[in-house]
């Protein structure tokens, strides 16, 4: 996983961001205070959002910058008790920005050759064991289409309820409700044809 050393930087230069507003509007000081803690606070589950939603770890910090820089332009339009909810529906907006980039740079990796990914480089076994489930995992949201990701993503991992989902995506309940329906099914296929493709490799190597 990528490490979020960054964020130190980044949080120093969003507080940089919101000092020069706060010098250019003085009656507005404590919003500067408030978005150096949106950031201090957020800054690592939207992160993490944006690696489940498939950014690639090259682009992570960077993206994760650009949720908090919306932010920060957007600071007026952040109702008090629905910080997160901002955030992730920034968040969504700039993971299928990053997503339509990647597709233009370079495929996709095949599932096939995610055990040969997982291999790469010794470790601990705990280790390895984790690294390949966390890949594992990645490979089988990435195959997902993009709608139904961020469904699945946002309920099964985020911990959203449908309601939160559909607010953030501003879709009807029952749409959010009949995405997430179907995001289940087709990870549970998706699954099963990665658990076969594993199972066969290491009937192979015996």
């Amino acid at each position: 996983m990528v490490s979020q050393a960054g964020s130190a930087k980044n949080g120093l230069s969003l507080g940089q961001a919101a000092t020069d507003s706060s010098a250019a509007a003085p009656s507005t000081p404590v919003k500067a205070l408030d978005l150096r803690a949106l950031f201090t606070t957020h800054y690592g589950s939207i992160w993490r959002l944006l690696r489940r939603l498939g950014v690639r770890s090259a682009q992570l910090d960077d993206a994760t910058q650009e949720v908090f820089w919306v932010a920060a332009r957007r600071s007026h339009d952040v109702q008090a008790g629905s910080e997160h909810s901002f955030l992730y529906g920034v968040a969504l907006r700039v993971a299928s920005q990053e997503a339509k980039k990647q597709r233009a740079a370079a495929p996709l990796a095949d599932l096939a050759a995610v055990p040969a990914m997982a291999d790469l480089g010794p470790s601990p076994e705990e280790q390895l064991v984790q690294r390949q489930a966390r890949e594992l995992l990645d490979e089988v949201l990435d195959a997902l289409p993009e709608e139904l990701r961020v469904v699945f993503v946002l309920f099964e991992l985020e911990g959203l309820e449908v309601r939160e989902i559909a607010a953030i995506q501003q879709l009807p309940v029952g749409t959010a409700s009949s995405r997430l329906r179907r995001a289940r099914e087709e990870f549970s296929a998706i699954a099963k044809r990665v658990r076969a493709t594993l199972a066969t490799q290491e009937r192979r190597r015996r």
